[in-house]
């Protein structure tokens, strides 16, 4: 069991379309978990060889951290933003990403998707921004199931720690909540659950088919030949749990290969906002100062060079890419027709101006779309002043 924090790239490309992270669970190891029951083999390298496109990673933890959480120490919480810190220093949210989870590394996954969406860092945004699909290997979502898993695998653990679980303070319900409403909300996102069927050699069927169950509409709990401890060691490339994992592996990267959804009535097609435009070249200061909005640089222009930073990290071909093109063009659209043409142009009083802003033009694009993809209100800000610094739109009526 590793003892502290580790991050290994296991195999893959180095420009690949999918990011692949295995996240183990309770006791576990970033290695020894995903050893293959038969052949002995590391088998996430597997998915290098059957599928060209993959990067695959392991993530390692002190396990011990959900004994300590389970006694309100909280180091779960904690460890999820540890975790973020690193994945954000390894590039994980540039692409596409997958979890495949074992156990409570299933819960560690779902805090890591809360923080993600909830942060003011634009890095560790991109995780849940990028989020494509997660397994879950014989994961609990209630306090019951947590608890089996618990004396199963903690056998000197608290039975006090333990019944405090199994009447559930609350914790757990409110990270599944925001896993199912994240899910449910992304079209993008897959959701899989396997579960044993067997009982471990302490006797005990750990996680039964109603705990592993996340609520997430479309997903169904599938059955596993395995206990709790060998559903994450396939023995072979024949076996279900590995058939299964690569065949939802191959629709993610399917879904990574296909181009930009085509322009309709509610979506605008992209253009290229990484290069300024020719009209009005003046720089966001300028425009500003013409506006008399010259009060406003300091923050303003704070936050387009952090939207430009992750801009021109995402590169220019990933589905993260194409949501940032996607947000800044509903942005574009929607200031010109609720901002700039009835209002700016007009000369309304700035009041109007920035109540309109605000209503059709930052909540507007969250409530629509935005919320769904993982992008706050102060993204939106941050995309409308990237695009007055690369000449897409102004904020002075002009001549």
């Amino acid at each position: 069991m590793t003892e502290s924090l580790s991050f290994t790239k296991v195999c893959g490309v180095d420009e690949p379309l999918l990011d692949v992270l295995f996240v183990h669970g309770i006791t576990g190891d970033p290695k020894d978990t995903w050893v293959s029951g038969k052949t002995n083999e590391y088998w996430p390298t597997w998915l290098c060889t059957d599928l060209p496109g993959v990067a695959v990673y392991s993530l390692g933890y002190p396990a011990s951290l959900f004994e300590k959480w389970a006694k309100k120490e909280m180091d779960l919480f904690e460890r999820a933003g540890n975790a973020l810190e690193y994945m954000a220093a390894k590039g994980i949210g540039n692409r596409p990403l997958a979890f495949i989870a074992h156990s409570l590394g299933g819960l560690l996954v779902k805090q890591i998707i809360r923080k993600s969406c909830d942060a003011e860092d634009e890095h560790w945004k991109q995780v849940c921004q990028a989020t494509r699909l997660v397994v879950f290997l014989a994961t609990p979502h209630s306090g019951s199931s947590l608890a089996s898993v618990l004396k199963t695998a903690l056998p000197r653990f608290s039975s006090r720690h333990i019944d405090l679980l199994s009447n559930d303070l609350g914790i757990l319900t409110d990270i599944n909540q925001h896993y199912r409403s994240f899910a449910n909300g992304r079209a993008d996102v897959s959701t899989v659950a396997y579960y044993e069927k067997y009982k471990t050699a302490a006797s005990v069927l750990v996680v039964s088919k109603e705990s592993s169950d996340p609520g997430v509409a479309g997903t169904t709990p599938v059955a596993m030949d395995k206990d709790h401890v060998t559903i994450c060691k396939p023995r072979d490339k024949e076996d279900l749990v590995y058939l299964g994992i690569r065949r939802h592996l191959e629709k993610a990267l399917t879904s990574c290969r296909m181009p930009p959804a085509s322009v309709n009535d509610e979506s605008f097609a992209p253009d290229d906002y990484g290069v300024k435009t020719e009209e009005d070249r003046r720089d966001l200061l300028q425009k500003l100062i013409a506006a008399g909005r010259e009060h406003e640089y300091s923050q303003a222009n704070n936050l387009q060079n952090k939207f430009a930073q992750n801009y021109v990290k995402l590169g220019l071909y990933t589905t993260a890419r194409d949501d940032n093109d996607r947000l800044l063009s509903e942005v574009e659209q929607r200031f010109l027709t609720h901002i700039y043409h009835p209002l700016i142009c007009k000369g309304r009083p700035d009041e109007e101006i920035r109540n309109a802003l605000q209503t059709h033009v930052i909540d507007a694009v969250y409530e629509e779309r935005a919320s769904s993809r993982g992008f706050g209100k102060k993204t939106i800000l941050s995309a409308l002043y990237f695009l007055t610094e690369q000449c897409h739109i102004r904020w002075d009526p002009g001549s």
